[in-house]
């Protein structure tokens, strides 16, 4: 089954990314946008204590 949702995620830049362009750059473009299906970015419930499944990000509509 498939779920299309649009979510809010707070994470901490300076730990993923910090201040450098190209260090965002990738933080954007590899990672929450995961180009590689062997890199994918997993959605995790702390309720149920487990992955729900894969997520792809279809765009980013504001920040990075």
């Amino acid at each position: 089954m498939k779920l299309r949702l649009e979510v809010e995620v707070e994470y901490d830049g300076d730990v993923m990314h910090g201040t450098n362009p190209e260090s965002i750059e990738w933080f954007r473009d590899c990672v929450l946008l995961q180009p590689e299906e062997d890199e994918q970015l997993i959605l995790h419930s702390n309720c149920i204590g487990d992955m729900l499944g894969p997520c792809k990000v279809l765009r980013i509509i504001e920040g990075l």
